[in-house]
């Protein structure tokens, strides 16, 4: 990761340093060409000047071509002077080793141009020239013309070794520039890549020491940078998690153990005092039909973890179609009669409404909470279920008026094999899974389950489960026969 930061780094460096500097030197080099074409047009402009006023005017000429030349320190030039017939007029010292032949040189401008094109030539391998030719027309006569206008042809080479020198010497500047900052972008992008990925080895030691047997470590989120502090948040979260999550699976196999560990002892025990001597075939049956008791549980205490299993392993698909509340609950009652009759527990509901849920889990959800009031409600008791219909969801309230449930137990009742105390485990045998299963149900469908209860007043417990948006027009139709897996 430091290799690649730093390569970016580099890669962003170069590239911008290249764009710049290819940028000022391509400036530098076209304000020296506007500089240099402007020079020739004004030698050509001031040779048109001189043709066209003072055509006679030989000491002018003299001046212009030969001698302005010679005495310039810097922007030296050559020019020549050709009729249109080819034939010399006048050149400055030099230029006839210096300027090419006329077929050689740039095409001449026309009168109505200050310049035309320019053209680099090389004399010498360390001397450049940038030539342009022009016509000029005079109306002239004596030594310089005939008694009808002339026509010449003007080329002026510009010595620009000095602009090209310099040039030359930006451009390698410019590459030392280019290379020094490229190995400074590097070193300083290494640095900054080790310092800014610094926290993340940080993080990545302290999650190195943590380990199955201890979880209680955590990364903190004070120290970090502002961008790093949301991932240490979220890693000391997800360790939390995790920590919960094997607290809980500890428990839950010791849990698991004791459970198990009871009804296997009740069935060795029995077995072994029925074999200790010759039974008749009633005490034979006796212990059969205890040990079936054990076996009931079991197979109880089996089907609820593998239920829970499934449900949080997202294996368990619902069966949603709509029905009636109050059928469901006249059915699931029903079958709870008897035991209400035998607890002499007074079991009644009220209300009604139509519900898009999976109707099997639907009554187990219901049916636990019930058995579990008709348990801990005293002779001569009330359990009522009671049923209301909200905007976008079916509220189920189930009140006994039972023993209650001290306050300091309420958070820790839907936790798996969580029991009360010693008294109301003993008071009916069970599996310690019913309320567990109760809020799995309800949390599939995305509802919510909460206990509320005073000792010596009862307990109320309070199920939600909400009508989907999407299909809640279906209320309406007469035939609830649609069928939704999730």
């Amino acid at each position: 990761m430091v290799f690649r930061l730093s390569a970016s780094y580099a890669v962003i460096a170069i590239a911008l340093l290249s764009f710049f500097g290819a940028f000022l030197y391509w400036s530098l080099k076209e304000s020296l060409e506007i500089s240099a074409r402007n020079t020739l047009a004004d030698k050509i402009s001031v040779m048109r000047q001189i043709l066209h006023e003072r055509p006679n005017d030989q000491e002018a000429l003299e001046e212009e071509v030969q001698w302005e030349s010679t005495a310039r320190r810097r922007s030296v030039y050559y020019s020549r002077l050709l009729q249109d017939n080819g034939t010399l007029v006048i050149q400055s010292t030099g230029a006839q080793e210096l300027i090419p032949e006329l077929l050689l040189c740039p095409s001449p401008a026309a009168e109505d141009r200050s310049i035309g094109d320019t053209r680099e030539f090389h004399p010498s391998p360390d001397r450049t020239l940038l030539i342009s030719s022009a016509w000029i027309a005079s109306e002239g006569s004596g030594k310089l013309a005939l008694d009808k206008p002339q026509r010449f042809i003007y080329t002026v080479a510009l010595d620009t070794t000095t602009e090209q020198n310099i040039l030359h010497d930006y451009r390698n500047k410019l590459l030392l520039v280019l290379i020094a900052g490229s190995v400074i972008s590097a070193v300083a992008g290494t640095y900054v890549a080790r310092q800014g990925i610094r926290p993340i080895r940080e993080i990545s030691a302290a999650a190195h020491r943590i380990t199955a047997s201890d979880l209680a470590e955590r990364v903190g989120s004070m120290a970090w940078p502002r961008e790093l502090a949301s991932l240490a948040a979220e890693f000391d979260a997800m360790l939390q998690r995790l920590e919960d999550s094997f607290q809980r699976l500890s428990q839950f196999s010791a849990d698991i153990a004791h459970e198990l560990r009871t009804p296997i002892n009740n069935l060795m025990g029995e077995a072994e005092v029925a074999l200790t001597r010759e039974r008749t075939s009633k005490e034979y049956a006796s212990v059969i039909a205890s040990s079936l008791e054990e076996y009931h549980r079991l197979a109880e205490l089996i089907d609820s973890l593998l239920f829970l299993a499934r449900a949080e392993n997202a294996d368990l698909s619902l069966q949603k179609s709509w029905f009636r509340v109050a059928d469901e609950l006249a059915q699931l009652l029903s079958y709870h009669e008897l035991q209400a009759t035998e607890s002499e527990v007074t079991l009644s509901f009220s209300g009604d409404a139509r519900l898009f849920a999976d109707s099997t889990l639907f009554r187990r959800a219901i049916g636990n909470v019930v058995s579990n009031a008709l348990k801990h409600t005293p002779p001569g008791g009330t359990v009522t279920v009671e049923v209301a219909a909200l905007p976008d969801a079916v509220k189920i309230l189930i009140k006994d008026d039972g023993v209650g449930i001290p306050p300091e137990h309420l958070p820790r009742l839907f936790d798996r094999f969580y029991r009360v105390d010693a008294s109301r485990a003993a008071a009916m045998a069970g599996t310690g899974l019913g309320l567990a299963i109760v809020k799995t149900i309800v949390d599939l469908h995305g509802g919510s389950v909460t206990i509320e209860s005073e000792l010596g007043e009862g307990t109320l417990v309070t199920l939600v489960f909400p009508v989907p948006p999407g299909v809640k027009e279906q209320e309406r139709q007469p035939v609830a026969s649609v069928v939704v897996r999730e």
